[in-house]
């Protein structure tokens, strides 16, 4: 068996953009993820609530809405229509409540629908990791799509230092069983 190490331009990319997400993550005093197997369930809110409950603590805090596909963050805090800009190559989040936003919501029109698999969603979550100027946090709270698919691999492997997860459910049997797996 052979073993390909050429480097090719794509590759140092990628692995440019995996070191710059991972060196924001150790800017990052605590990391907390939320979650669940199922939609509708409150995990936005949850995030949301936390974090500003956190920044009225006094404390420097980031969401980070990783719902790619279907980003509620900036609607719940009242901010849907103000937008991500850039400054020194750094896209500079918004901040409501005392709480760095970044989402997709903050860069596409309002009703734009994004429609992206795996790869392309991961790009974006390692995007907002590493070119987006959290500056220094206390805490990040990272809002995840229902499920374990892309979104929440590609958190852990970024963050494998999280401090903590939050499973959001409702007291239905249903939405307990997605919890459960």
């Amino acid at each position: 068996m052979e073993l390909n190490l050429k480097m090719t331009p794509e590759r140092a990319q990628q692995l440019s953009k995996d070191f710059a997400a991972k060196a924001t993550s150790a800017k990052i005093k605590y990391k907390i993820a939320v979650m669940s197997g199922k939609g509708g369930v409150g995990k936005s809110t949850v995030s949301a609530n936390l974090a500003v409950a956190i920044a009225r603590k006094g404390k420097k805090v980031g969401i980070l809405d990783a719902d790619v596909t279907g980003p509620n963050i900036p609607t719940l805090l009242g901010m849907a229509d103000q937008k991500v800009y850039v400054k020194d190559n750094k896209l500079i989040p918004v901040e409501r409540h005392g709480v760095k936003v970044m989402s997709m919501d903050l860069l596409m029109n309002e009703n734009t629908a994004v429609i992206w698999r795996g790869s392309i969603k991961t790009g974006v979550i390692k995007q907002f990791l590493g070119d987006v100027n959290w500056g220094e946090l206390d805490t990040l709270v990272v809002d995840l799509p229902p499920g374990t698919s892309d979104e929440p691999l590609t958190i852990a492997q970024l963050m494998p230092d999280l401090s903590g997860v939050v499973i959001v459910g409702t007291p239905q049997h249903l939405a307990m069983q997605d919890v459960i797996k």
